[in-house]
């Protein structure tokens, strides 16, 4: 952890505070800066985990402005509202539609009626159906 280039401990930081889990960072590295680093060496940087409670408070000031940024920009993100999610499934499910392939057209109708079902939301709501006595 000490050795590491400032650069690549930023690149760490950035990664953890969008949500990247420690694998995933350790192949960022790998790709970006070619260097080797170990799961363990980026657990340390998260400052939300017990391997990184010792990590320099400057950075984690860094990561939670870094996180604060991501969450802001949810709203900016298309598919991250359900309307924007529904106008992309209307736009596949129209051109599938016109190119023949009626399947995965039928895929996409159903995939968004479960969208306006709500069945990807955190919260059900759930309706009582009364049964009628014979």
């Amino acid at each position: 952890m000490r050795g590491l280039p400032t650069a690549v401990r930023m690149h760490i930081l950035t990664e953890l505070a969008c949500f990247a889990t420690p694998t995933q960072v350790v192949e960022s590295v790998k790709a970006v800066f070619a260097i080797e680093v170990s799961r363990q060496c980026v657990e340390a940087h998260h400052p939300e985990r017990r391997a990184g409670a010792k990590l320099n408070p400057a950075l984690c000031v860094l990561f939670y402005e870094a996180r604060a940024k991501l969450l802001a920009e949810l709203d900016d993100i298309g598919l991250a509202s359900r309307a924007g999610r529904l106008r992309a499934l209307d736009r596949m499910a129209g051109k599938a539609e016109r190119m023949g392939n009626l399947a995965l057209a039928v895929q996409l109708i159903q995939q968004a009626a479960r969208e306006v079902g709500g069945m990807y939301e955190k919260r059900q709501r759930l309706e009582r159906v009364d049964s009628i006595a014979d």
